[in-house]
């Protein structure tokens, strides 16, 4: 992946971070959604991307602080405000083509916060900032490119069908009058 690294997350670093975690969820944990149209739809809607970080950062639920996991942020900014610095002109066009990749080629748990503003350290009064969290990827494709299938079953779990299907998402991120939504997918019969 192109995107710059970041040391390893120290334990210091994690109190700072959780000490500035004021944010508001607006949407709940969502399983199993794809964000195959968003990506297209944010840029529509006049978000550019601005950056893009990767850092393994510390689990909290390890109370050792041994075990990590890894954290990839892209940063978008409405268009007008947009300042990139020469470095991230270079990588964006291939950063931005992993993210479609990532997008397309898995489905994903969402959630979503609304969190303070903060620039130099410092809250930014009445700005918010979104954060859209992918976490438990479910891959739609193998890794020699066949998709992935899974049968389907009746709500007594017995198998329908006489052949497993390619799996589908339950629901779809969008930008819907520039509001982020989760919209359930129609299913197929």
């Amino acid at each position: 992946m192109t995107v710059k690294r970041q040391y390893r997350e120290t334990p210091e670093e994690r109190a700072e971070r959780k000490s500035h975690s004021s944010g508001i969820m607006v949407i709940e944990p969502a399983e199993k959604c794809s964000l195959v149209e968003f990506l297209g739809e944010l840029e529509a809607a006049g978000y550019e991307m601005v950056d893009a970080l990767y850092k393994e950062r510390i689990d909290g639920k390890d109370l050792c602080g041994k075990r990590t996991y890894h954290m990839v942020r892209f940063l978008f900014a409405r268009r007008e405000f947009v300042e990139l610095s020469d470095e991230f002109k270079k990588v964006r066009d291939v950063i931005r083509a992993e993210l479609r990749n990532i997008c397309e080629a898995a489905m994903w748990r969402i959630r979503s916060f609304s969190n303070p503003f903060y620039k130099n350290g410092e809250e930014i009064p009445d700005q918010r900032a979104v954060s859209i969290n992918l976490e438990a990827r479910q891959p739609l494709f193998h890794p020699d490119g066949r998709p992935v299938t899974m049968w389907q079953k009746d709500e007594n779990g017995k198998r329908l069908g006489d052949a497993p299907r390619p799996l589908t998402a339950n629901r779809c991120l969008l930008i819907s009058d520039n509001v982020i939504t989760l919209r359930e997918s129609v299913k197929a019969v």
